[in-house]
């Protein structure tokens, strides 16, 4: 029964049409299914910084920092122009320190897949003040950078299965 159920659902899916899983089987699709699942979601993560530079050095560095993450969340041309190409991705890992100077992946702490940068924002007076370095580039003192980073696969339990390090470790 079920088999036949779900081929007239997806018949009725392909052409259009509607009621006739009711009309051929005297029964209804149970609507609490669609409230289980209706597509795999791809979890989203925040994450806000706030970098205040002690010198001029310091605030050239964190230009750069903020730098290389607006510049990899921007979409790149082909070497033809005649497409774009998609930003680049970013492996996000909270690391233990290990045996010697090996870090592993910290177990009190989920891990998180591949990800891309969906949205960053920078703060340039996160403290209400414009104030600079008497430096050529004019630094600002404080940012505060805010980025949410969303994973490009959705998570399964096959990935619980296969990354279990330990079978006390959080996992994702």
């Amino acid at each position: 029964n079920t088999i036949g159920a779900l081929r007239l659902f997806l018949a009725q899916s392909a052409v259009g049409a509607q009621g006739l899983v009711p009309r051929t089987t005297g029964a209804i699709l149970n609507p609490n299914v669609e409230l289980l699942l209706q597509a795999p979601q791809l979890r989203s993560f925040r994450f806000s910084f706030r970098m205040s530079a002690r010198d001029a050095k310091e605030a050239s560095q964190i230009r750069k920092i903020i730098r290389f993450f607006k510049q990899g969340m921007s979409v790149k041309r082909s070497d033809t122009s005649l497409f774009i190409v998609s930003p680049n991705m970013f492996r996000i890992q909270y690391l233990a320190g290990g045996e010697g100077n090996l870090s592993k992946d910290h177990p009190s702490i989920g891990k998180i897949k591949d990800c891309a940068l969906t949205a960053i924002n920078t703060q340039y007076t996160p403290d209400g003040t414009y104030m600079t370095f008497d430096d050529e580039a004019r630094s600002m003192t404080s940012y505060v950078i805010n980025m949410q980073f969303t994973e490009l696969e959705p998570l399964t339990e096959t990935d619980y299965i296969e990354t279990a390090a330990r079978t006390d470790s959080i996992g994702y």
